[in-house]
């Protein structure tokens, strides 16, 4: 008996560090979250075949716009330099602002934004600009470089606005003359029955979304609002990931059409009539 007891502490030791060394078990499996699993690898695979059978594919955006038809590929210029250089001097607008938004105005930074609009004011006559819009720019820089203090701001952003427009306007006429141009290529290489099949996948940020222009131009083309052959992909900036909302279009709107009559009814939350419903009730 005296010596059984050193024995016996050994073995539970030897128990305790074999158990420490030994894989975890397995949690028990899940049959619920296994058939959830099973469920989506069964619409990826369907999502996969959607991207294949798409069809013609025209990317408009942020830089350019590609047409992509099986396996070949064309591109066309969505931001003209014009375009480029009129947005620039408007943000010269935005930047002042920024400077002075909820802060007294950095003079370093004031200073290289007052720098740099007068480098610009130079730069201008090369840039191929109107007279019209010549005049305007230089207007534009003259208003934000007389602008020293947050007490100015008010004043001078009243002022600036509707040159802002005005470059908005030029700038928007730039954008749909190369959307117009990247169209008729596309029906020119397409042909009718393949431009009839063509889906737009249109690429931007989330605070351009609403009324973004291209979205507009073709809501009008196509005649139909986001959803089925047109697509905005919101902060998508590679090609694969824009592809792959274009199929899960494809592929919810072809099962919102077979469980509920209505292409479109996937494209928003399927709980949200529900919701509606749960909180009508409430006061």
């Amino acid at each position: 008996m005296g010596g059984s007891l050193p024995s016996m502490r050994f073995s539970a030791i030897a128990l305790l560090v074999a158990c420490a060394g030994a894989p975890p078990r397995p949690a028990p499996a899940d049959p619920l979250a296994d058939l959830n699993r099973t469920a989506r690898a069964a619409y990826a695979d369907a999502r996969s075949r959607a991207s294949i059978h798409a069809g013609p594919v025209l990317i408009v955006g942020p830089a350019q716009i590609a047409l992509l038809q099986g396996a070949s590929r064309a591109g066309f210029e969505l931001v003209p330099p014009r375009y480029s250089d009129l947005k620039s001097i408007a943000h010269l607008a935005l930047g002042l602002h920024s400077v002075f938004f909820e802060a007294d105005g950095d003079p370093a930074r004031l200073a290289e934004l007052r720098a740099a609009a007068a480098r610009a004011l130079d730069a201008l006559p090369a840039r191929g600009l109107t007279p019209a819009q010549l005049d305007r720019q230089r207007e534009i820089i003259r208003l934000s470089l007389a602008v020293g203090s947050a007490r100015d701001l008010p004043g001078y952003e009243r002022a600036v606005a509707p040159l802002l427009l005005a470059n908005a306007l030029d700038a928007a006429a730039a954008e749909i003359a190369d959307l117009d141009a990247a169209v008729e290529a596309a029906r020119h290489t397409l042909g009718p029955q393949e431009f009839s099949r063509l889906h737009v996948i249109v690429v931007g940020a989330h605070m351009a979304r609403e009324g973004e222009i291209a979205m507009q131009y073709f809501e009008k083309l196509l005649g139909e609002r986001e959803g089925l052959r047109l697509v905005f992909a919101e902060g998508l900036w590679d090609e694969a990931s824009e592809l792959q909302l274009l199929a899960t279009h494809l592929l919810d709107a072809s099962a919102s059409e077979g469980f509920f009559g209505d292409p479109r009814r996937m494209h928003r939350d399927l709980l949200s009539d529900a919701a509606a419903q749960v909180l009508a009730t409430r006061r």
